[in-house]
């Protein structure tokens, strides 16, 4: 979407992702956090018991959505995050619809509680906004449920992944900004976007008509070797510790994307991506990997494991 919608719409939304709105929700996510890793078993897959609930539980709570209805949409968020990909089967296409409509109907549903039963939460805040159309609420509840966990979940699984596979786990207790800022660089949660050429331009010797649509590789953006030296190598060092602080973009990726399309949840998601990574390492510094190569789920946007069999060895 372009302004003025889209300025409008992200206008509506945004001062609950500030940075000193997100900061208020740090001593719930690290309680959150504490919670589910005293209840993980000493072996088991780490998506399922850590990765996925932990942000799940963060964005019900913030938007006022009861996390016991998870597992109503789990296929749903699913399915939104698979329908992302540039190439869908006329199944994927027919079962997105259908999944889009219940997930929609849902909503549809609690707005219309939380109207009569208002909260502190963002669905009775946008329940009161009335520039917005139904459609644009339905749509904008839809867009923050299924961002604010999907991507999350990849960002601490593909984390605990890379730092068990190099031996740096214990960083992430150690420096835990600059351990986040090279996860989204090195293996970010979203690997590709979508955009439509607004005029005429010409890119490495491409002539890219107005109206064609083009595809932005952010992961491998991410490992160029002309802004990244040895890009291939994950080390959270790379990171200067003096742009963690001030800094929109500290570590110069584009794991959040650029511009006004900047990743509205990038500070939840960060301190999300801290706090776990970090209680993590201190909880279980010598955690094993029970497969070597976990298996991904099937998704070309949103890059993520499907499980991460791990022994704690607390």
């Amino acid at each position: 979407m372009d302004p003025p919608d889209h300025t409008r719409l992200r206008g509506l939304v945004s001062r609950a992702f500030t940075p000193r709105m997100v900061e208020r929700l740090r001593p719930r996510v690290e309680a959150v956090t504490a919670g589910l890793i005293a209840a993980l078993s000493e072996e088991g897959d780490l998506v399922s018991g850590f990765a996925y609930p932990l942000p799940v539980m963060v964005i019900c709570e913030m938007l006022g959505v009861p996390p016991e209805d998870h597992e109503r949409f789990q296929g749903w968020s699913e399915t939104a995050a698979r329908s992302l990909d540039p190439m869908l089967t006329a199944e994927l296409i027919s079962e997105s619809g259908r999944s889009g409509r219940e997930f929609r109907d849902y909503f549809r549903d609690l707005l219309e509680l939380r109207r009569r039963q208002p909260g502190d939460d963002l669905l009775s805040a946008l329940t009161r906004v009335e520039e917005l159309t139904e459609g644009e609420l339905l749509a904008t509840c839809v867009l923050l449920l299924v961002a604010g966990h999907e991507t999350t979940v990849n960002l601490i699984a593909n984390g605990v992944l890379a730092l068990v596979r190099h031996g740096l786990l214990r960083q992430a207790a150690e420096r835990p900004r600059q351990v986040v800022e090279e996860v989204l660089r090195y293996d970010p949660p979203v690997q590709l976007t979508g955009r439509v050429a607004l005029r005429d331009a010409e890119l490495g010797g491409t002539p890219v008509p107005a109206g064609t649509a083009v595809v932005a590789l952010i992961g491998a953006a991410n490992r160029d070797p002309a802004v990244f030296p040895d890009p291939d190598r994950f080390d959270p060092g790379r990171t200067d510790p003096r742009r963690l602080d001030g800094a929109r973009e500290p570590g110069r990726h584009l794991a959040f994307g650029l511009g006004i399309h900047f990743c509205l949840g990038a500070t939840l998601a960060r301190m999300e991506g801290e706090i776990a990574l970090s209680a993590l390492a201190a909880a279980a510094p010598r955690m094993e990997l029970l497969d070597p190569a976990p298996p991904y789920r099937p998704n070309l946007v949103l890059r993520g494991l499907a499980e991460l069999p791990v022994r704690l060895n607390r």
